[in-house]
């Protein structure tokens, strides 16, 4: 009797699906005058005081910063800035977004915007926006390698994981049941986008699924629609079109799949059907989205 060998499992780690964008990295250094006028945007941003003192109004509330504060600003947060000091300060701000539920419910977790430099917040991220501000620094007068862009890369996996550490830390915050509610709804959605992408099926309607995540909520379609709006911003169905386009960009950026292939993976029946989608979310064909990404960083 022939006998059968095995293998067992001694260790897994779940896969890696994370979209981020990272935008608006910067350092700058201004006079004791400068000020930046009052506005709000989409992403978190990081604001790190690397020298001198500045004011930052944030939802109508003042916030002082010396060398080392730090202050990490949800989207949506209205806020501005100005000098606080006679002889100007020098500040890093990183801008980044994260289509990811749980990461996204983990960043929410405390209000508070402000931390001061001997806080162990500060204390746990400052080691890598400090390699954060030495590549920004590096680039402003010459291209990154590819070898560095994967280091930014890197970096911003660390500073991700380092923020929500601190963050969870927090025990004394929770959501309330309409935030967890969304956030269901949310990981409903993004699991829809996973099997879209194992099986390569699509709705051409949303009534179906927004049926069925009303059915396991055991709520009515408009209560779906309406709590998901008031937590995140918009409907349900654009957080679907948001997920697929940014898993359509992944794929056209990080792998060498014909744009025929993807649109296969991701549901669409036609290329042609596909393209114009993608069209309609950036402006732009899916080739031409490929070709810009391709292209190397100029010089500033």
């Amino acid at each position: 009797m022939t006998k059968h060998s095995e293998a067992v499992y001694v260790g897994r780690l779940p896969d890696v699906r994370m979209s981020f964008q990272l935008m608006g990295l910067h350092a700058r250094k201004a006079d004791s005058n400068w000020t930046y006028p009052s506005h709000e945007h989409s992403m978190y941003e990081i604001h790190w005081m690397m020298e001198g003192q500045m004011s930052m109004l944030i939802n109508g509330k003042l916030y002082h910063q010396s060398k080392g504060d730090l202050l990490f600003i949800r989207p949506g947060m209205t806020h501005s800035c100005t000098g606080a000091g006679p002889n100007g300060f020098t500040y890093f701000s990183v801008h980044f977004s994260v289509h990811d539920t749980y990461f996204c419910r983990e960043l929410n977790r405390s209000k508070d915007p402000s931390y001061p430099a001997d806080s162990s917040m500060v204390s746990a991220i400052s080691p890598v926006l400090s390699t954060l501000y030495d590549l920004a620094t590096e680039h402003l007068s010459d291209s990154l390698s590819s070898s560095k862009q994967m280091k930014v890369h890197a970096a911003v996996f660390e500073l991700l994981g380092s923020l929500v550490g601190q963050l969870s830390q927090n025990a004394s915050v929770s959501f309330s049941r309409k935030e967890e509610i969304a956030h269901q709804i949310a990981e409903y959605i993004e699991d829809s986008v996973r099997y879209i992408h194992l099986h390569g099926e699509i709705q051409e309607s949303n009534r179906t699924w927004i049926q069925d995540i009303a059915k396991s909520l055991r709520m009515s379609t408009s209560q779906v629609n309406r709590i998901f709006r008031e937590v995140y911003g918009q409907a349900p169905r654009k957080y679907l079109s948001e997920t697929l386009l940014n898993e359509a960009q992944r794929l056209l950026q990080q792998t060498d799949l014909n744009v025929d292939h993807i649109a296969m993976m991701l549901g669409y029946k036609t290329n042609a059907h596909f393209s114009r989608q993608f069209k309609r979310w950036t402006g732009i064909a899916p080739s031409e989205f490929r070709m810009d990404a391709q292209r190397p960083a100029t010089r500033n």
